[in-house]
């Protein structure tokens, strides 16, 4: 509760900053609320999704699931969330059938043309059909693999891309140095390592 508390006062600030400074901020804020259900529960987050963006204030909400965000926001909320969102990322390990079938849903339909062939008298003829099957059936949603992800824009058609580990990127030395002095500092701040326990003695 207290950092929910904390993070939903450091945005209603930014929004303020931003009315003051004429409307947005520049540089934008970005606001990246990992293990948003379980560790920042904002009651109003898909409401406020509606309108941080047009004042500079980037919310980035990442859910282990679907049914996450639902058990937190419930059906209507989530879908308010999902709506707001002008970028939506989804993983693998889609495990709800429910909402990949949604998933394969927005992906939509494309056309498959079959060709069949029969034969009567001698002659042989040839006919076309058209029927509309899923570009990515649920099934294929739940089976995409480690390293995949499915990414939505507003505006644009579903994009399958490949992600890219901070670790496994040009900067992966840079960012791992950073985390180190950053580990090194919070360690100093509270005062340096425990001492260590006496020999024979269980920590």
């Amino acid at each position: 509760p207290l950092v929910a508390a904390l993070t939903d006062r450091v945005m209603r600030a930014a929004t303020l900053a931003a009315e003051r400074a004429g409307g947005r901020l520049d540089p934008p804020m970005v606001v990246v609320l990992d293990e948003a259900a379980n560790i920042c529960r904002i009651a109003d987050l898909p409401q406020l999704y509606s309108h941080l963006g047009s004042r500079g204030v980037i919310p980035l909400t990442i859910l282990q699931s679907h049914a996450q965000g639902v058990g937190v926001w419930g059906e209507t909320g989530m879908r308010a969330l999902l709506g707001a969102a002008t970028v939506k990322l989804v993983g693998s390990g889609i495990d709800d059938a429910s909402f990949a079938e949604d998933l394969s849903r927005l992906i939509g339909d494309h056309d498959v043309t079959t060709v069949s062939i029969s034969s009567g008298e001698g002659r042989n003829s040839r006919s076309r059909s058209v029927r509309q099957q899923r570009i990515l059936p649920a099934a294929a949603i739940r089976a995409l693999p480690k390293g995949q992800a499915l990414v939505w824009l507003t505006g644009s058609k579903v994009a399958m891309v490949k992600t890219l580990p901070w670790y496994a990127g040009p900067r992966a030395a840079e960012i791992g140095a950073r985390i180190a002095a950053a580990k090194a500092r919070t360690t100093k701040a509270a005062g340096g390592l425990p001492a260590p326990a006496p020999a024979g003695v269980l920590p």
